[in-house]
């Protein structure tokens, strides 16, 4: 369902069994006369194509060009913002010129993962701030006096800082890659720090994927007599499941930008942009 209007609008989609996908709206008030809002989870090529054929659509049945304001929470292919090797696509850019041929009125993502998307499409990139804003029991582990900030990478530490300042916690520490003199490989990591007795270390990213630097951060962070690990991260794929985690990070925050299973070591914060019925649920 959409509202138009203040109006429930029905959508209906199906695959064909030759792979095409198909829309049929129902219940389209006779005008539109505002920007249409539209949040919808691009996180895979049917979604994409839903969205475009929603707009077709629409501009078929009102005779004009729909303006949007687009919330798409985890932006795709935001992780391919180049061309990596010969060969290779510039993935980024080929999603952006497809919704850049949508008639937006805005675009709205989370913590994106490149800001090379902002320069594609014009979005307006909600910061992990303000997410992390939302949540009263990460906030509260945040600013206590016992916890330290763990920056995961290089790529990170613009983002650790940041919070650093606005969210008022009390340190942070870098981690770094081992690498094999010989070769250059990445053979194992460091946690930049002594002995971090009592201490809840946090660590925070964009996106959790397989969860493999944070299992190697997590081990390391334990042989420095870490008390607790906790990790908040906005995009929580989770690909080979929470379990990996066990024994090693207590405590996982992420964002209902992916569908999230029930664990208890897991607390979803339920963000809105508008900030109505935020929440958390374990």
């Amino acid at each position: 369902m959409i509202q138009i209007q203040n109006k429930s609008i029905e959508i209906k989609l199906l695959g064909f069994s030759g792979g095409e996908r198909h829309i049929q709206l129902s219940g389209l008030p006779e005008e539109l006369n505002a920007p249409l809002d539209v949040k919808t989870d691009l996180l895979t090529s049917d979604a994409i194509i839903d969205l475009l054929l929603l707009d077709n659509a629409l501009s078929n049945h009102y005779h004009k060009k729909i303006l949007m304001n687009l919330e798409v929470p985890y932006f795709p292919y935001a992780r391919q913002d180049r061309v990596c090797a010969e060969g290779q696509a510039y993935s980024l850019e080929v999603i952006a010129n497809l919704l850049n041929s949508l008639d937006l009125n805005s675009l709205t993502v989370w913590d994106c993962h490149s800001p090379v998307t902002v320069g594609l499409t014009g979005a307006k990139n909600i910061s992990p701030v303000d997410i992390i804003k939302t949540s009263k029991s990460l906030m509260a582990n945040l600013r206590d006096e016992k916890s330290i900030l763990v920056c995961p990478d290089k790529g990170a530490v613009e983002r650790c800082t940041r919070l650093k300042e606005i969210l008022g916690v009390k340190e942070i520490i870098y981690c770094g890659k081992i690498r094999a003199p010989e070769t250059g490989k990445i053979i194992g990591t460091e946690v930049l720090a002594d002995d971090l007795s009592g201490k809840t270390a946090i660590i925070t990213d964009d996106i959790c994927d397989g969860g493999k630097t944070f299992i190697k951060i997590a081990e390391e962070l334990k042989r420095k007599n870490v008390d607790q690990v906790y990790l908040y991260v906005t995009h929580g794929i989770f690909s080979k499941g929470l379990e990996v985690f066990d024994g090693l990070i207590d405590k996982i925050f992420t964002t209902n930008s992916f569908p999230q299973k029930e664990d208890k070591k897991l607390t979803v914060i339920n963000y809105k942009q508008n900030n109505l019925n935020k929440g958390e649920v374990r």
